[in-house]
């Protein structure tokens, strides 16, 4: 292991022989295993034997490679599922095929020629044994699937690696590590070399480039594996970042960490980038505004999440009455026309006019299109070639076009996954991690990686290549303009091209799947930190998106295959089986509460979770005041951020189920009131919850001094729960948001009741065009969810008063 490699890791403890039989028997769980036993039983003396060869230092190697052949001389796999072929083996799980390949090296003769292989593969099997009581099976599949591949495969791509691998290794943890990574580090830095060929070279390397990134890919999930089964990484406190003086450094793109972008007079866009002055589209110099922390609560024992400080941020509202820029008042054109405030208001709304000059009509999308995929193939001059298949990326991935112009980025492995039958590029929403390992009975969501995959042949294109200047851009766009009668064509229009298609144009699309897919920061799209989507409906929505563009029918869309499917989104989210099950834990924990201050507490926590469950507010201290909330026509109004600077209110629909509920809990204060005459201060709070007459929560506690009734906060649901769920109550949010678009709740209604509506948006506001009458169909909704969790079979219990 190299010496970098030691500073960040240690060995793990070598797991004992029994733990991974252990491991192997719990294989036969595998519907397709055959004949489980006679497939097992070789695979753990396999395993084994590399084990022992590792916790003992007396075991030479040659030793370990005689036991491996007379394992495999027995012929633990019968002939007739011998078959080595593609869709044959792929029918069997991979350490079984695995196997099946080392008995084949076996049966031909040349285990003495080929005792690398069987040694390697033996390795292989071991560590992915391993992975597997890690519980990291992504590892797992992926070393024993490039050593498969190597292996089956007769392509130079994937065989290579037995060239580089010594013949006999010496069988400790540190010396196999430093094998692998020394072969990765040779890899990366040929395709380093490659990678800074000119343009022209590169034309004629493109195989040579495209074997070397084959090959890269193969190593490092190798090295990655390997590492991640025997060595555990030491934790070092971050150092703080020093200033960044390198402009073409390239960083992985994270939504979390993006600052929020502001133009005073046009739609929030985070693609734009600067442009001269003298451009009338962009001549408003940018405000920068650093992000607003809120006033977030704080409650012992609970942090704040990212995704709590995103929801509770309050994004200024900017906007004029006056003149704008000095220079519009020389000009005219149709877009700096000026406006009043509350026209600004009503035109920039996410459903604004199609006929904003803001963007392109679909026709003009499609033209443009279909322009720019026949000049990155076939232009005959060079510099347009490369200009058209630069823009063409930036319009099918909504990369900014300054970011492709940087030299380095376009291929940079943080954001570009180029492989030999597929590449696409990669964001990662930011979501907080889970304390715990994900668990599909529990969580809606595995990953929060996005990936949008993108043609090889126009990748390959561009890799090295020599960047036009901004000039040569410009004379490319003015060439267009004229050519496709676009006079409002440029860049800025050019990379918001896909989120307009998908937030417009594209059936079953919207402005939410937009934000995801086009990397919307996240100040400025809450609503993807409290989503739950699968990989597969994501790259639905995103190749139906280029079908609406590829409408010429010029652009091959073959290369967007499905996936492995996983589910990305809220790392909070929990499923409606597990809430359920929750739910099922506090009823039985109110029900055996030992006295009656006790049953009043629990049961004030437990119509507070159903408050927070059939609502979807935010868990703050103090919601549900009994004046906005009315129990006879049915709704709640809710300002529940807690920074009050923007103020935010919002009718939420009442659904019968959680009206029961806040009626018997109301009625259950009002008989702990007749039961307890003498406690005058509690008498007192009580009278003001059933009167109405001020501003107080309708949700209380008894005090520690059992005399006065407190608002709850969400540490104490957090503290007193705590040992049915030990999470932060925020789940409940999550959990409501995810449930609303499952059951296809219309994206708008959801935003209203959520409060997860973008500035200039229709539901909220003096000039909302959202009706009450439609919000109110989200309450059935809600009922759907308190039936989903059984909250519609249970009361409160007033006899234990």
């Amino acid at each position: 292991m190299t010496q970098n490699n030691q500073s960040v890791y240690h060995q793990k403890k070598q797991l004992s022989s029994e733990v991974l039989k252990n491991i192997i028997n719990t294989f036969n769980e595998d519907k397709d295993f055959i004949y489980q036993e006679a497939v097992l039983s070789p695979i753990s003396a396999i395993v084994t034997a590399v084990n022992e060869s590792h916790i003992s230092s007396d075991n030479p190697i040659q030793k370990l490679i005689e036991s491996i052949v007379h394992i495999l001389q027995t012929q633990p796999i019968s002939y007739r599922h011998m078959q080595i072929t593609k869709s044959a083996l792929a029918k069997k799980p991979l350490v079984m095929q695995l196997l099946i390949l080392m008995q084949d090296i076996v049966n031909r003769g040349q285990q003495s020629r080929s005792q690398k292989k069987l040694i390697w593969l033996s390795i292989a099997m071991h560590t992915a044994v391993v992975l597997t009581h890690y519980q990291k099976k992504t590892h797992a599949n992926n070393i024993m699937m490039q050593f498969k591949l190597a292996q089956f495969s007769g392509s130079s791509r994937r065989t290579w690696i037995w060239s580089e691998l010594p013949n006999i290794p010496t069988m400790s943890h540190d010396n196999i590590l430093s094998i692998l990574t020394n072969i990765l580090e040779k890899n990366q830095e040929s395709t380093t070399e490659l990678d800074g060929k000119s343009f022209i070279t590169q034309i004629k390397l493109k195989e040579d480039m495209s074997i070397a990134i084959a090959k890269l890919g193969q190593i490092e999930k190798i090295v990655n594996a390997y590492q991640d089964a025997h060595y555990l990484k030491i934790k070092k406190p971050k150092k703080p970042r020093k200033a960044q003086t390198d402009n073409t450094k390239v960083e992985p793109i994270n939504l979390a960490e993006q600052k929020p972008f502001y133009q005073p007079h046009n739609e929030h866009t985070p693609y734009y980038w600067d442009t001269p002055f003298d451009d009338i589209e962009h001549s408003t110099i940018p405000v920068e505004i650093n992000f607003l922390a809120p006033n977030t609560e704080t409650y012992e024992g609970l942090t704040t999440s990212f995704e709590e400080i995103v929801d509770n941020y309050n994004e200024p509202y900017i906007g004029y009455e006056g003149l704008p820029d000095p220079l519009f008042r020389q000009s005219a054109p149709l877009q700096t026309i000026d406006i009043s405030l509350q026209q600004n208001h009503m035109s920039q709304r996410d459903l604004g006019l199609n006929s904003s000059t803001s963007v392109l009509s679909l026709v003009g999308y499609q033209v443009l299109f279909a322009a720019l995929v026949h000049d990155a193939k076939s232009a005959s001059q060079l510099n347009y070639k490369i200009c058209a298949s630069i823009l063409l990326l930036s319009m099918i991935t909504a990369l900014p076009i300054k970011s492709l112009m940087t030299k380095g980025y376009i291929g940079h492995r943080r954001i570009f996954s180029i492989g030999v039958k597929r590449a696409y590029i990669k964001h990662t929403l930011g979501i907080t991690e889970r304390s715990e390992v994900f668990d599909s009975a529990k969580h809606e969501n595995e990953f929060d990686e996005v990936k949008i995959p993108i043609p090889l042949w126009l990748i390959e294109s561009l890799l090295s290549i020599d960047i036009p200047s901004i000039d040569d851009f410009n004379t490319y766009l003015a060439m267009l303009r004229v050519n496709l009668g676009l006079p409002y064509l440029s860049l800025k229009r050019v990379q918001t091209a896909l989120h307009i298609i998908l937030s417009r144009y594209t059936p079953h699309s919207h402005t939410h799947i937009a934000d995801i897919i086009c990397r919307t920061p996240a100040s400025h799209a809450p609503a993807m930190y409290y989503s739950s989507h699968s990989s597969e409906t994501l790259l639905g929505h995103y190749k139906s998106a280029l079908s609406v563009l590829n409408k010429a029918g010029s652009f091959d869309l073959s290369y967007i295959t499905p996936w492995h499917k996983y589910t990305l989104g809220s790392g909070l989210a929990l499923t409606s089986e597990y809430v359920r099950e929750i739910i099922g834990k506090l009823k039985g924990w109110v029900h055996d509460s030992p006295d009656v201050a006790t049953h009043f507490n629990r049961t004030s926590i437990f119509v507070w979770f159903v408050f927070c469950l059939l609502t979807g507010v935010r868990p703050n201290n103090g919601i549900g005041e009994i004046s906005d909330i009315d129990l006879d026509m049915g709704w709640l109004e809710i300002d529940d951020k807690p920074n009050k600077q923007v103020q935010n209110q919002r009718l939420i629909p009442l659904c019968p189920t959680l009206l029961r509920y806040l009626t018997d809990y109301r009625g259950y204060l009002i008989r702990y009131q007749i039961n307890n005459p003498l406690e005058y201060d509690i008498s007192i709070s009580i009278d003001e919850i059933r009167l109405g007459v001020n501003d107080v929560a309708l949700l209380r506690l008894l005090s520690d001094s059992f005399n006065t009734l407190k608002i709850i906060k969400r540490g104490d649901a957090y503290h007193m729960t705590k040992d049915i769920i030990d999470a932060n109550p925020y789940w409940t949010r999550h959990f409501v948001r995810t449930q609303l678009e499952k059951l296809g709740v219309d994206l708008t209604l959801i935003n209203t009741v959520i409060g997860h509506e973008k500035a200039r948006q229709e539901g909220l506001g003096c000039l909302s065009s959202l009706s009450k009458a439609k919000t109110k169909i989200v309450g059935g909704a809600f009922e759907h969810i308190a039936r989903i969790l059984d909250l519609h079979l249970d009361s409160i219990d007033n006899n234990r008063l």
